[in-house]
């Protein structure tokens, strides 16, 4: 089941490698199949036979706050679909926290995954650092093409780690 995470990722980084450089239409599904194929490897590598119902709500919360990070903190349409003017960074609300902040939620859930459903620890470790290397490549390489004003964003924003300045406008806006 390791295999098909790291397929997973490999999608997500061709589908980044597409929004930023080669604009294939048929290569816009690769992200959203990553994710999908991602969640089928989390799924089959767990051990549903020991349950920890206090980490399953732990993770519930961590999975939550992901797909807020992701979907809930803008508009879906503008972050994910090209739009005319160029697509716009976010810089609000979780997004002033830091950069990337669906890594640590990535982390957390995953964390709570392997006690709360015994996904095996290398599989924790390999996603949370594939994930981190996905949001390196992104903040370098993807973001900087695809985001109007994400080199001055970086300027203001922290990448992963929240400062105290970052946390209270995260509140602010």
């Amino acid at each position: 089941m390791m295999l098909l995470g790291i397929m997973a990722f490999a999608l997500m980084l061709l589908g980044d490698l597409n929004d930023a450089r080669l604009g294939k239409k048929p290569l816009k599904l690769c992200f959203p199949l990553g994710v999908l194929l991602l969640a089928a490897s989390t799924y089959f590598g767990c051990d549903f036979k020991r349950v920890n119902i206090i980490w399953c709500i732990a993770a519930g919360a961590f999975l939550l706050l992901l797909l807020h990070s992701l979907f809930g903190s803008f508009s879906v349409k503008d972050a994910y679909v090209e739009q005319p003017g160029g697509r716009r960074v976010c810089d609000r609300g979780l997004y002033a926290m830091c950069r990337h902040p669906g890594v640590l939620f990535f982390a957390g859930l995953y964390v709570c995954l392997h006690f709360a459903v015994g996904l095996p620890t290398s599989h924790t470790l390999l996603y949370i650092a594939l994930n981190l290397l996905l949001a390196v490549l992104e903040d370098g390489t993807f973001f900087p093409k695809v985001l109007e004003g994400y080199d001055e964003y970086k300027t203001r924003v922290p990448f992963i780690i929240p400062t105290i300045e970052s946390l209270r406008n995260t509140f602010r806006r």
